[in-house]
């Protein structure tokens, strides 16, 4: 059969000592439908010059595995500036491939291994070029959804990406709980649901001329249950939190746990799990989307945001127009001791759910987008740091490339990068004092992005040995260049986000700005905008794959230099220079 489906989320799991990936989507039906296909995980050696072809014959003369090695095979990648022969062993049981780096990474002919820190469904989508958050071709044979809450499953002997601009409608729910703490105990009080389709307020107690929309409940037992019903009964996509991973759902799990009750509400029978994701620990469930708005505010939408103050009321102020109920949390306890006024603590939460509702509606495309640029499920995406998202970007390029994918670096490495003298940054010009008129802007477009671009400013090109590079493309006020003969793998896909920004913003001036098309291009080229944009940072970033301090601060020597040329012409036009910062300049007539 062939069915086309709109791809959520990713997990995999192991059929006998095989892993089997786990695509999960919904077709055009509004089917949820749950894909399988068998995959193999793998990892890279880097020999020592000449021993290729020992250490080939040594990895596959090795006993006594902790899983069968399936495949040892000589590549050629990229490494650095030059092309390398390189040893793939493909493995069959993914969860067994660092065991099998431990044995391998101590013979004498290699120089290190590499790609052994990828995670299997991670990597299984780099190697496809399959984008979550669009539309895929599944060809295969459809099969009962044992064990799983889905329409049905399909076992996949082919997947294929469909390059269509079509969304699919999302059943997103809204969850927010309300907790007080009384004689030193804290206790779950209400827990509210709110989409489209319902709006509840599940109570712990039960009181006169109550809302429509409560439900009351004799114990936190019961409560918990009813919630789990409703999120089953509901069967949405995804559900949205506002600090959900630190708070809501953290303190679910620590009470479910205490009540020997089973937090599930994912397609798999699996209890909510917490994992590691952009340096955080994230609340978990396979299918079910969960997607923590605070986190994704908080680490990219923040810095365009007018408010500094991040709390649901500001944040919904600022991108809805609308605020929460005012009632502070001492009032709360009080009103609840009582057992007075107890239909406002309900209108209060259930408004929390509406308000986290409303605001998914606005940065859910926004994920959605930078998850298909990145190629990163939504689940991380909402988590990621610019850097980490940088990163996402450049391996995905790097597979399509044949180039090998640097190792994250240790501890130890990175303690030797905080330690490093910093650079000096961009050129700030104090702002004048007074009241100004005829004011003029001069803005480079994209300035850091255009300058490591324009001037190939990548980690392999840095300080090549051509003369020529360091005559005609060196760096101002450094002693650095770089090459201008080789192109860099940077500025290759850095030059092609601009000119697809470009390419979209040109589409987007022939429709009209409340179609569905303008909406989803809008939402593209602020995805590649992100990425554009925080490409310099990631140079610096003492995480990076890629880092290279001596490429972040050659930007910056660039971006003073042409700075300082547009400050030299604007005095010799006889302008006065009134403010100036980074990649704009603030100019009035003398």
């Amino acid at each position: 059969m062939k069915e086309k489906i709109f791809l959520l989320d990713i997990d995999y799991d192991l059929e006998g000592e095989e892993g089997v990936v786990l695509l999960f989507g919904k077709n055009e039906k509004n089917e949820r439908i749950l894909v399988r296909k068998k995959f193999f995980h793998y990892f890279f050696v880097l020999p020592k010059v000449g021993k290729e072809e020992i250490v080939k014959r040594r990895i596959e003369s090795l006993t006594n595995l902790q899983t069968k090695i399936l495949k040892v095979e000589i590549v050629k990648k990229r490494w650095l500036k030059n092309e390398r022969d390189l040893i793939k062993i493909t493995i069959q049981n993914p969860k067994k491939l660092k065991n099998i780096r431990d044995v391998i990474k101590e013979l004498d002919e290699i120089e290190d291994t590499f790609e052994y820190n990828i995670s299997f469904y991670k990597r299984f989508l780099m190697d496809t070029g399959i984008k979550p958050c669009s539309w895929i071709e599944i060809n295969g044979e459809r099969r009962e959804s044992k064990g799983f809450d889905v329409d049905f499953v399909i076992d996949a002997n082919e997947i294929k990406q469909v390059e269509e601009i079509k969304e699919c409608e999302m059943n997103v729910l809204a969850i927010d709980t309300e907790w007080v703490e009384i004689n030193n105990e804290e206790k779950l009080i209400m827990i509210s649901l709110f989409s489209k389709n319902i709006k509840k307020v599940l109570a712990l107690t039960e009181w006169e001329n109550k809302q429509e929309f409560v439900e009351s409940f004799k114990n936190e037992e019961a409560m918990i249950k009813r919630f789990l019903e409703i999120v089953k009964k509901e069967r949405p996509d995804i559900i949205v939190s506002y600090n959900g991973d630190a708070f809501d759902f953290l303190k679910l799990r620590e009470r479910a746990k205490k009540l020997k009750t089973k937090l599930c509400f994912g397609i798999d029978p699996k209890e909510l799990e917490f994992v590691k994701r952009g340096g955080t620990s994230a609340a978990r469930c396979f299918g079910v989307v969960h997607l923590d708005l605070f986190v994704f505010i908080n680490k990219i939408l923040s810095p365009t945001l007018k408010t500094e103050v991040l709390t649901l009321d500001e944040v919904a102020n600022e991108l809805i127009g609308e605020r929460k109920i005012e009632l502070e949390y001492e009032e709360m306890i009080e009103l609840w001791k009582s057992k007075k006024g107890l239909s406002r603590i309900a209108e209060y939460s259930i408004r929390d759910a509406y308000l986290i509702y409303s605001i998914s509606q606005v940065i859910l495309p926004q994920i959605f987008s930078i998850s298909r640029l990145t190629g990163e499920i939504p689940f991380d995406v909402c988590r990621y740091s610019y850097s980490q998202l940088v990163e996402a970007y450049l391996m995905k390029k790097a597979v399509e490339d044949k180039i090998l994918i640097p190792n994250s670096p240790k501890h130890e490495e990175k303690e030797i990068r905080m330690r490093e003298l910093p650079y000096r940054g961009a050129i700030v010009v104090e702002p004048k004092t007074g009241i100004w008129e005829n004011i003029g802007v001069v803005d480079f477009r994209s300035l850091y992005p255009s300058i490591i671009a324009t001037k190939n400013i990548s980690t392999e090109t840095f300080n090549c040995e051509h003369e020529e590079c360091k005559k005609i493309n060196f760096v101002p006020e450094t002693n650095y260049h770089f090459c201008v003969k080789v192109e860099g793998f940077i500025p290759k896909h850095l030059r092609y986000l601009i000119e697809k920004r470009k390419e979209i913003k040109e589409r987007m001036k022939k429709l009209q700005k409340d179609s569905i098309e303008y909406k989803i291009l809008d939402n593209e080229q602020y995805a590649i905008k992100i990425i554009s944009n925080a490409m310099y940072g990631y140079f610096a970033f003492i995480g990076a794959r890629w880092y290279k301090k001596e490429c972040a601060e050659a930007t910056a020597a660039f971006g003073r230099y042409y700075i300082k040329k547009v400050l030299e012409l604007a005095e010799k036009e006889n302008f006065e220079t009134i403010y100036g910062d980074t990649d704009s300049i603030f100019l009035t007539t003398k």
